[in-house]
């Protein structure tokens, strides 16, 4: 359990019509807190790796598929359920697929809410329903604990290197008190607002940044019909107004021939669809993303939910019968910086 801090002391939150309940302040996390981790994917694995590497104490993990549990460091004990993780630690952390695993990971008598009391903290990297969210973390309100959205983005082998970003969503003071675990994992840290706030950016980015991969194709190919070197032109673009994250980290997969990135097409999906969504919500007209939401649903049916997610331009090259690979990125790797608030790529091995 996280102790009370003489700086936090007792502060009242909004009086909702049931009751009005008392948060109290929480330490800063350190080497000798507890932490737990549901769902032992990609992110999961991730994030534990990074963890246990900075000394940090992660005690137990739990995920419906064992075999992914096998996989995490050494000395972590295998939970049976959400809720036994919950029990063991004091900030629990999740990475989880689509909205309906997080429900099922928070809800019922073996899930995370059950036992997320006592100024426990549980950091959400999935993806998800904001909205949903929002409702566990009232509940978490409600009986002492916290709920802190954090979704991230940069890239998986960014992740492993520590050099995503990861945007909160909730109350500051919790964001703060976890600011060093997350440090072990990312580079940049930021609070964008309450709940809801920082899924909508993690959301619209991922939008943005399909808009950008389906125009980079369309962009190649003409670069490949006029004779262009697309290495050259690779570069030239680089070092012009077009220049994007997407184009930096996302032409290298297409030169490359693997359209991945590390997420699936069904995942991306699911993230262009909660924007789509959010949209609908708030009356918010989407005449180009329903349009790039179209483009990857129609990839998604053709080459299936696992194909990696920057597939879609491997459909404008079997429409053209035109190949955009080429032998330079054959090693390509890149790395992340933060400069004056800015993600800059940074590219290596290519020939």
């Amino acid at each position: 359990m996280l102790a009370i801090t003489a700086r936090g002391g007792w502060r009242a939150l909004n009086v909702s019509a049931a009751c009005c309940h008392l948060q109290r302040g929480i330490t800063t996390v350190s080497k000798s807190t507890k932490i737990g981790i549901v769902g032992c994917g990609n992110v999961g694995n991730a994030v534990a790796h990074n963890l246990v590497k900075n000394g940090y104490n992660v005690v137990a993990a739990f995920d419906t598929d064992s075999t992914t549990v096998g996989q995490m460091p050494m000395g972590i004990a295998h939970a049976k359920t959400p809720r036994e993780v919950t029990e063991m630690t004091d900030v629990i952390v999740t990475g989880l697929p689509k909205p309906p695993n997080v429900k099922a990971a928070a809800e019922g008598p073996d899930g995370i809410l059950t036992a997320l009391k006592n100024d426990k903290v549980w950091i959400d990297h999935s993806t998800t329903d904001f909205q949903q969210t929002r409702v566990f973390s009232e509940r978490a309100r409600s009986q002492g604990g916290h709920v802190l959205e954090a979704p991230i983005t940069g890239g998986l082998e960014a992740l492993k290197k520590g050099q995503m970003v990861v945007h909160l969503g909730g109350d500051k003071e919790v964001a703060e008190a976890m600011e060093p675990l997350l440090k072990a994992s990312y580079m940049g840290i930021f609070h964008v607002g309450g709940i809801g706030s920082a899924m909508i950016v993690k959301v619209v980015s991922n939008m943005l940044c399909c808009v950008n991969i389906i125009a980079m194709a369309e962009v190649l190919l003409l670069a490949k019909k006029a004779d262009i070197d697309l290495k050259t032109f690779w570069d030239a673009i680089r070092m012009s107004a077009g220049d994007s994250f997407a184009w930096e980290t996302g032409a290298p997969l297409i030169f490359n021939g693997t359209y991945d990135p590390g997420f699936t097409m069904a995942l991306l999906c699911k993230d262009l669809q909660l924007g789509y969504d959010m949209a609908r919500k708030y009356e918010v007209p989407m005449d180009m993303h329903q349009f790039a939401l179209s483009i990857y649903y129609r990839t998604m049916y053709q080459f299936g939910g696992e194909a990696g997610c920057y597939t879609p331009p491997k459909t404008y090259e079997i429409a053209m019968k035109e190949s955009l690979n080429i032998p330079n990125f054959r090693k390509w790797t890149y790395d992340n910086e933060i400069h004056k608030g800015s993600l800059i790529v940074t590219h290596e091995n290519v020939e």
